[in-house]
């Protein structure tokens, strides 16, 4: 289980809690995400003591939100399954997508700021969460010193995750924006055990062209260019790399694929 961390108040929102039967419950240790998740660095006592704070597994459905803006910090969520989409909106009613995350991103850092969300977040397909509430999870941090580092580490990481978003949008061309976003994609699914040569967008376009700052009808464009070159086949969502070399090239990054399934 990969975290969200999202501390929301669950008054009012659509989240529906899953029954607790072996169909939906496992435990940290047989979880197939167990080696990458918020937990992964805790001792056996630990990740006992951390299993018995997350009873409650949540199920969101796609297009409903696990949190809106405003909403009080009270709960952090590890996503097991599924993808979300966190944005803003203005006050004009204008809304920008701030990311993508699957299971192995972390969201939920803006409520510790003020102890409200300032963005929104929204299943993008039926999502499964595991609940840890903010008073155990800060409860976790005083008994065991480890939770505490690895959320710093987790933190850390996140930041570093938005700077390379933020030197991408800025510095780089519409064409190498979405190559760049493509190959940091295929990296997260090879790093969660997928093939990292084939798979599929969890968005709808619209919403990733606003996410690369681009017109819908560019970002058609820009992946018309990328299938013209021979670099990958598009089929609605589904994307097949066939030059990984060449959109490495493209987006000035690297992503090995020798683990590719």
């Amino acid at each position: 289980m990969i975290f969200i961390i999202n501390l929301n108040s669950l008054g009012g929102m659509n989240i529906i809690t899953a029954k607790k039967n072996e169909s939906l419950k496992t435990t940290c240790k047989h979880c197939n995400l167990e080696k990458i998740c918020f937990s992964s660095g805790l001792s056996t006592d630990g990740m006992a003591n951390f299993e018995r704070a997350t009873e409650k597994t949540l199920k969101v459905k796609k297009k409903q939100p696990v949190f809106k803006r405003g909403d009080r910090l009270d709960s952090i969520y590890a996503i097991k399954s599924g993808s979300i989409k966190t944005s803003i909106t203005s006050a004009r009613g204008q809304i920008q997508v701030l990311g993508f995350h699957l299971p192995s991103h972390l969201i939920g850092f803006d409520g510790f700021a003020d102890s409200r969300h300032t963005c929104d977040a929204i299943a993008l397909e039926d999502t499964l969460l595991c609940e840890l509430s903010l008073q155990d999870f800060e409860s976790l941090c005083d008994v065991l010193p480890s939770m505490r580092k690895i959320m710093l580490q987790q933190v850390g990481a996140e930041i570093s995750r938005h700077h390379n978003i933020a030197l991408t949008l800025g510095q780089m061309q519409t064409e190498e924006r979405l190559a760049t976003y493509l190959l940091r994609l295929s990296c997260s699914f090879k790093r969660l055990g997928y093939s990292c040569l084939s798979y599929n967008l969890p968005m709808p376009r619209h919403d990733l062209a606003n996410f690369l700052g681009m017109a819908p009808e560019t970002l058609s464009r820009m992946f018309a260019r990328l299938e013209q070159a021979n670099i990958m086949q598009i089929n609605k969502r589904e994307i097949t790399i066939l030059d990984l070399d060449a959109l490495q090239e493209l987006s000035h990054e690297l992503c090995s694929a020798d683990d590719s399934r």
